[in-house]
């Protein structure tokens, strides 16, 4: 079980790595540095070379070869292959073990389809209801490895309880149960507030206001919940977006009131469960949440006033990533700790062992 959990580690950063290079190369305009999948120009390699160049140009005549977009490009879909090997690993290691089988079958599943996604991303030409998709995906297989290490932490710890005594291998915390409810609710708003990302940058949204606290005059009258969330559907191509002004401006004010819902609904979450646990781990957990929600508030603000700066518009990507596998990894210790001891499996086999062992 440890090696599973160093392998599960290992592949848990390299999907944040993914995200990461997927935000540099959406930022970069590098989503189509290749014009064809899952090779680039024909070849394993980005064409960096005056001859791979002409092979390039010959081969794609109605390309712009761009070389260090091509590069961002292939470098991302190195680094999603390897994820995508390590995934297999975990698949094929779970079913053998039958450690974790589900979990570790649904997360293969969705590595296949984050492949297609990836695919279609390409091949048609960045539509944006795809790379919608495609993120919201690099985010639900974080959280779902970041579930999966902690299913293999609790599989270790029930290897490990016949050594300690039963009470104290997990603190309960029975208070926190009712803000479940509440908890449930702010990750479906902070899920919803992610897809609001994503629909902005995918449509090209993210530069359009610069003004505090909204948009610019007249942002009001203007305003179209209706072209918010029109699919432009028939065009040849969606780099640098489709939507006209009026709607991508509407998009961006959508995301900003998103933003601040959000900061209100998680916030008070995990300031009641901060005040009501009784767990230091619990206490730390709410606090590690609460900071990387303002710190993405901080991000976010910094993208409007310094106009969309590369590395804090990426790390805007992986905060938000890592706050919402937090919350969620949050929401299940609470489940596992609202209950009395007795109804704790791995507590009711600690104390078993104990027994035996005495």
């Amino acid at each position: 079980m440890r090696r599973f959990a160093a392998l599960v580690n290992v592949t848990l950063v390299l999907a944040l790595i993914v995200i990461a290079l997927g935000a540099y190369t959406r930022l970069t305009d590098a989503g189509l540095g290749c014009p064809d999948w899952p090779g680039c120009y024909g070849k394993l390699t980005a064409p960096m070379h005056d001859g791979h160049i002409a092979e390039a140009l010959a081969q794609f005549p109605d390309a712009k070869v761009e070389p260090h977009k091509a590069r961002n490009e292939m470098l991302h879909r190195y680094i999603a292959g390897l994820l995508g090997l390590c995934v297999l690993a975990i698949a094929l290691v779970g079913q053998w073990k039958k450690k974790c089988r589900l979990l570790s079958g649904i997360i293969l599943l969705l590595v296949i389809f984050q492949a297609a996604l990836g695919m279609w991303t390409v091949t048609l030409n960045l539509l944006p209801l795809v790379v919608l998709a495609h993120l919201l995906g690099g985010f639900a297989l974080f959280s779902l490895l970041a579930l999966l290490r902690f299913e293999i932490a609790e599989q270790i710890s029930l290897e490990n309880t016949a050594l300690i005594k039963a009470d104290k291998s997990i603190p309960t915390e029975p208070a926190l149960g009712p803000l479940l409810p509440l908890g449930y609710i702010a990750v479906l708003v902070l899920v919803l507030q992610v897809a609001l990302g994503g629909w902005t940058s995918s449509n090209y949204a993210a530069a359009v206001c610069y003004q505090l606290p909204v948009c610019e005059a007249g942002w009001s009258e203007r305003f179209s919940l209706q072209s918010a969330f029109s699919v432009p559907l028939g065009h040849e191509t969606y780099e640098y977006g489709v939507l006209p002004y009026d709607a991508r401006m509407s998009i961006h004010v959508l995301h900003r009131f998103g933003a601040l819902v959000t900061l209100l609904l998680l916030g008070s979450f995990v300031f009641l469960c901060w005040r009501k646990a009784v767990n230091k781990t619990m206490r730390m957990l709410a606090t590690g949440i609460g900071c990387l929600l303002l710190l993405q508030l901080i991000l976010g603000l910094v993208n409007v006033i310094a106009q969309l700066p590369l590395l804090n518009a990426v790390a805007h990507n992986v905060v938000a990533a890592n706050l919402l596998m937090l919350t969620i990894i949050f929401i299940r210790q609470i489940h596992l700790r609202q209950f009395i001891p007795e109804k704790i499996p791995s507590i009711k086999l600690a104390r078993e062992n104990r027994l035996t062992t005495d």
